[in-house]
């Protein structure tokens, strides 16, 4: 019963938080533990708990995602590539992207890539920031260079699959900002400022 107790869960989120920065919390601490539930889900009771860990960490980092929201002016959208993650894994990206310089905003798993053109006209953001975690393939870089010559802002891949790209995409129109939280941030703020190498 340990397992579904929220106040318990809350009380150790908030001690973390306070104890480590957002980076270490995160990859360090909370998404291994989520992995290896996720890994492990297919025993009795283990999906359960699995949904209940899952559940409560992205009402937690979207809460803290709206929060950032409402301070910086500039915002970049950050797209999950469809079935190539989990929502908490496309929300955490979010957090690590996000910057005082910058807002982050995070569109709904399944977002149609086709409809990226009309989405980016209408919100007019500094950048298009596609995540993924799967290993890229060919239509997914067909894709990408597709979708990066017929939007207004720039375009930027993030996640497991920048780092597995990063070479294949070089001297491309779509930067690589890669998959660790002080690096994704780092390389977004060279790549708006037209200082990082694509």
């Amino acid at each position: 019963s340990s397992a579904f107790d929220e106040p318990g869960l809350g009380r150790l989120y908030g001690h973390v938080f306070s104890t480590y920065p957002l980076d270490v919390v995160f990859q360090q601490i909370l998404m291994p533990l989520w992995q290896e539930l996720f890994v492990r889900k297919d025993g009795f009771g283990q999906t359960s708990e699995w949904l209940f860990l899952d559940s409560f960490l992205r009402a937690r980092v979207l809460s803290r995602l709206q929060l950032g929201q409402s301070s910086a002016d500039r915002r970049v959208l950050l797209v999950a590539i469809p079935g190539h993650c989990q929502e908490l894994e496309l929300l955490v990206a979010g957090l690590y992207l996000a910057s005082p310089q910058q807002a982050v905003c995070v569109l709904a798993l399944g977002q149609p890539l086709l409809e990226l053109s009309l989405v980016c006209e209408k919100v007019n953001p500094l950048a298009l920031l596609l995540f993924s975690n799967h290993a890229p393939d060919e239509d997914l870089h067909r894709d990408l260079t597709r979708l990066a010559q017929g939007l207004e802002c720039a375009v930027a891949l993030a996640g497991e699959a920048a780092d597995l790209a990063a070479d294949r995409l070089q001297g491309t129109l779509i930067g690589c900002l890669g998959s660790e939280a002080g690096v994704m941030q780092r390389r977004l703020q060279q790549f708006l400022e037209g200082h990082l190498d694509t």
